[in-house]
């Protein structure tokens, strides 16, 4: 079975979405491209979550309530996980550096649009636009950086694109604080425009313009069971958390899960699959696709609730949020430098047990903080939070690519940008959820201390960290030891 950008035989390394063409093209380790690439996605990674600090000021323009605005986070989350596969098509037909230049306009008009809205409605809507965008930004950046890299580069590659989404999330309530409060939350998304800008007009410098490939018919059955499933699944998480549209988040579930298994049978037969899912038969990529995706959800649902815990919840500043929540930075860059060596020392399986756990109990220490606490103990178990978040993310990305040979490297990522992405949305989904319904409970008992749901919410995460762990723990005792010996 083979996918679109992936065709060939053996000896062929063409990642998704390159062509032969493509692939023939690469010139070897290029770092300025790395770099524009990774500048690329820092400016979509950043904006996936800016939006969390400014929730608050948004939602009272808007008369909502600030849970609500979890849709207009998710339903660009969402976008970029449904359409990375078509993002993959066009790349293999008008060439990837056409794409990805297209994709940066897009995504620069989107930010405008957003910021020119007016109600929910409408944001959301140009939430979904910037998703499509980043949709093709995001992976196809990847593959212009690993389509010239060879194997024993690949670790190198992978780190430079490691940064912005370890980065952004963090910095972005801080950088969002500051343009609300001082300059309004429609500046949250203004800032792209010269952002989108410099990035193109250095892309169109320094990235290759290699020919198109020679694509195969669009599998359009594929395309849209994959959208059905993906969309359906994250608009049911954000019903259900309302009694009155229960019924229908119920029935969206059920679309999701009919749909998804709709889209594996057809992959499996279809003649020329969007997506080729044979590297799931490879255990250490199906663990960083699974229960590594779990991990990257629960990490990506605190720079949503964190900040509304101490606005919303203990009446703080988005400045004075965006602040502690930089924190989380200061220990994915303290630890980073230890990264490496600890993957050189200790096998990957059990630091990524120690950093889950480790996780995990930061969360439950994090929902323990009450307003009258010392802020230097807020700050440490940030700290301690961003420490253990930097060693798993890094030891998962790292296994992801381990154990795969070089000719499925392409499919391969395909996969894991949609299941990274759909991560990201459902997590902001999940504790949008768990927000609401700890809210409700809450009011069914009388309660009216605001910070109880986000609490909850955080509690909920943890448990769900620790939910990743078991399959993983499954995994034969070698796992990733070649990717040790190569980095050796």
């Amino acid at each position: 079975m083979t996918s679109p950008g992936a065709r060939g035989g053996a000896g062929q390394d063409a990642p998704q979405g390159a062509g032969a063409g493509e692939a023939q093209a690469g010139q070897g380790w290029s770092r300025p491209v790395a770099l524009v690439v990774a500048a690329a996605f820092f400016m979509e990674n950043l904006d996936a979550t800016i939006l969390s600090t400014a929730t608050a000021s948004v939602a009272a323009d808007f008369r909502v309530q600030p849970a609500q605005l979890g849709i207009a986070v998710t339903g660009y989350l969402v976008a970029v996980a449904a359409f990375i596969p078509l993002g993959a098509w066009l790349a293999e037909r008008w060439g990837a550096r056409r794409v990805f230049l297209a994709a940066v306009v897009l995504f620069t008009l989107a930010s405008v649009a957003c910021a020119l809205s007016g109600d929910l409605v409408s944001l959301t809507a140009s939430r979904v636009v910037q998703g499509i965008a980043g949709s093709m930004m995001v992976p196809i950046g990847r593959l212009i950086v690993l389509r010239s890299t060879e194997k024993s580069e690949l670790i190198r590659a992978i780190a430079y694109l490691t940064w912005p989404a370890l980065v952004a999330p963090v910095v972005a309530p801080l950088i969002g604080g500051l343009l609300t409060e001082h300059l309004g939350w429609q500046w949250v998304f203004l800032v792209n425009v010269p952002v989108g800008v410099a990035l193109l007009v250095v892309a169109w410098r320094v990235v290759p313009s290699p020919e198109p490939g020679d694509p195969q018919p669009l599998d359009v059955v594929g395309l849209l069971l994959v959208v059905t499933s993906i969309v359906s699944l994250v608009v049911a998480f954000d019903l259900l958390g309302a009694p009155s549209t229960v019924a229908v988040g119920v029935a969206l579930v059920a679309v999701a899960l009919v749909a998804g298994v709709a889209a594996v049978r057809w992959f499996r037969r279809a003649r020329h699959p969007l997506l080729d899912l044979a590297a799931f038969r490879i255990g250490s990529f199906r663990v960083t696709n699974l229960s590594g995706s779990l991990y990257r959800a629960v990490v990506n649902g605190v720079p949503f609730v964190v900040p509304l815990l101490l606005q919303d919840g203990f009446g703080w500043s988005p400045v004075e949020a965006g602040v502690m929540l930089m924190w989380v930075f200061v220990g994915n860059l303290a630890v980073k430098p230890l990264t490496t060596p600890l993957l050189h020392r200790f096998r990957v399986v059990p630091i990524i047990v120690v950093a889950t756990v480790g996780l995990a109990a930061t969360f439950v220490a994090t929902a323990l903080v009450r307003p009258d606490d010392s802020p230097v103990l807020v700050a440490a178990v940030l700290l301690l939070s961003g420490v253990f978040r930097s060693v798993g993310f890094t030891a998962y990305n790292t296994l992801q690519f381990a154990d795969v040979p070089a000719p499925m490297i392409g499919p391969a990522n395909a996969i894991a940008s949609i299941t990274s992405q759909l991560a990201v949305g459902l997590g902001v989904a999940v504790t949008a959820l768990a927000v609401r319904l700890a809210d409700l409970a809450a009011s069914a008992d009388g309660g009216s201390d605001p910070a109880t749901g986000y609490q909850v919410a955080l509690v909920v995460l943890a448990a769900l960290a620790l939910v990743s762990l078991p399959e993983g723990l499954r995994l034969p005792r070698g796992t990733g030891d070649a990717l040790r010996s190569r980095a050796s």
